[in-house]
């Protein structure tokens, strides 16, 4: 069973008598995955027909995740009765009970569903690395000790934190990666997540609480594997910038080449490209006439307009030659549905990496001005918008060039405009 589970790998309250608060977001799910009635059932199955559940059971998260309904899902690792984690951006057991319907394991009763409405600020979430790579953290379940009081105070993403006065300590050091408290009531009260795998000592040190001591709680400790990057880290934030150029200087096109008679010009110390009262015929770019490889770049950008309303920033690219005005490459994205995200543009067409719509929803400034950094490091390539890091990707394919033109987008098929201002630039070795 635990070879079943641990396919999952994506990356994907303290009840009281008060009344429950959250400043930021409405609740989301965390969901325990634990060894349904029929668990035996996978015994007498062949090893093609556990495969081909496997196979569903994953690609059902990763739709999930593609619809922005999943913010994580990994096994336990200690084969337990609870097989595994899963956290849901939906909130009632409709939705919930929605997310599982294609699931065979599920639907078959190999893993039943234990739901609690959870307290979180969907900010701790991160973004997942791709391509994927493991990481194990340590799980603690929070639940009602023999002495249990409910509570009087008001819930909030921190109430669990104020049971473990090492857990204060940890979070200000980065070793917590998120708390909260379900709001339900269940004898399970809510889950602390760590970074570190080392259970002994964060078992010891949280044993130690006097909230466990006066058995007011009861902590269980499990090793919780999940995608690296499934957390946002403390160290996640963008590099100090090192010694930068400008690529604009406000004022002339110098250093640019592109349609500057009818797409491209310069506004109020910007780049401005479309326009708001006519139709953009189709993708355009101005584009560098230097090339970049590795280097830390940082600007800001601004989308308005009405209709499909998308722009970016061309990296790693070059200028094709059917149509001239397109360009192929690597794009830190903009526009609905594509904020903070990686498109490979005029070669493989598709996303290759991004972060969770419901923090997009949370950073990104509407018809004003948004700061956008694209870092190359050889292979490496990580997008941070508003500060917040959106893309952590790693290209696997040796044949993808590793050097190219800077390139800004105003994307075709609606009246709109996309803005780009105080270019900078910081060459990396």
């Amino acid at each position: 069973m635990k070879n079943i589970f641990i396919a999952i790998l994506l990356g994907l309250t303290v009840r009281t008598e008060a009344k429950a608060t959250n400043n930021a977001v409405n609740p989301i799910t965390w969901v325990f995955l634990n060894t349904g009635a029929s668990s035996d059932k996978t015994k007498e199955m062949s090893r093609e027909e556990v495969g081909k559940m496997q196979g569903e059971h994953v690609g059902n998260f990763g739709a999930l995740f593609e619809k922005s309904k999943l913010f994580a899902a990994g096994p336990l690792g200690d084969n337990g009765v609870i097989r595994g984690i899963v956290v849901l951006n939906v909130a009632t057991p409709e939705q919930v009970a929605g997310c599982f319907k294609t699931d065979p394991f599920v639907q078959n009763d190999i893993l039943s569903v234990e739901a609690h409405p959870w307290q979180v600020d969907v900010m701790s979430f991160g973004s997942p690395r791709v391509p994927f790579q493991m990481a194990q953290n340590t799980l603690c379940i929070v639940k009602k000790g023999r002495n249990w009081k409910p509570a009087k105070a008001e819930l909030t993403n921190d109430t669990l934190v104020g049971f473990f006065p090492a857990v204060k300590g940890m979070r200000h050091s980065g070793e917590l990666a998120i708390s909260g408290p379900f709001l339900d009531s269940g004898e399970k009260l809510g889950v602390l997540m760590f970074y570190s795998s080392n259970h002994a000592h964060i078992r010891m040190e949280l044993e130690k609480s006097p909230a466990v001591t006066k058995g007011l709680v009861e902590i269980e400790i499990h090793p919780q594997f999940l995608g690296a990057g499934t957390f946002r880290g403390p160290n996640d934030g963008p590099p100090e910038p090192g010694k930068r150029v400008r690529l604009f200087d406000g004022k002339s096109i110098a250093g640019w080449e592109g349609d500057t008679k009818r797409t491209w010009r310069i506004e109020n110390d910007a780049l401005v490209g479309g326009s708001l009262t006519e139709t953009v015929p189709h993708n355009d770019f101005l584009c560098t006439t230097k090339e970049f490889k590795n280097f830390d770049l940082r600007l800001k950008v601004k989308l308005g307009g009405n209709g499909f309303v998308n722009g970016g920033i061309q990296f790693r690219s070059q200028r094709l030659k059917e149509p001239a005005f397109e360009m192929t490459g690597y794009q830190a994205d903009m526009g609905e549905g594509y904020w903070g995200s990686l498109y490979d543009e005029s070669r493989r067409n598709k996303v290759l990496a991004h972060t969770h719509a419901a923090i997009i929803k949370r950073i990104v400034k509407p018809n004003d001005w948004n700061d956008y950094t694209v870092r190359c490091e050889s292979r490496h390539i990580r997008l941070w918008l508003n500060g917040v890091l959106t893309v952590d990707y790693t290209e696997e394919d040796k044949e993808i060039p590793l050097g190219g033109f800077i390139g800004l987008q105003i994307h075709g098929g609606g009246k709109a405009e996309a803005s780009y201002k105080d270019l900078t630039i910081e060459e990396l070795p």
